[in-house]
């Protein structure tokens, strides 16, 4: 019974530093897709249960003063 235990924390840990390492790649992804980009995409940082994730956009989806 307590290998099943071991087993189940074993892989959730395995699991949640698998996501982590596969999250700082994207991040660098992003970072290398925004800056390869024209001027007008920015580097925008959004909160999750991993850490920061990087995301590449468009100008005119950050801007919501305007009225269209």
């Amino acid at each position: 019974m307590a290998k099943l235990y071991l087993g189940v924390i074993l892989g959730m840990g395995l699991g949640g530093l698998i996501c982590a390492f596969g999250q700082k790649h994207l991040n660098h992804r992003a970072v290398q897709t925004c800056n390869a980009q024209p001027d007008y995409h920015r580097i925008v940082t959004l909160t999750s249960w991993v850490g920061d994730a990087k995301a590449c956009m468009h100008i005119r989806y950050l801007n919501n003063d305007q009225t269209y």
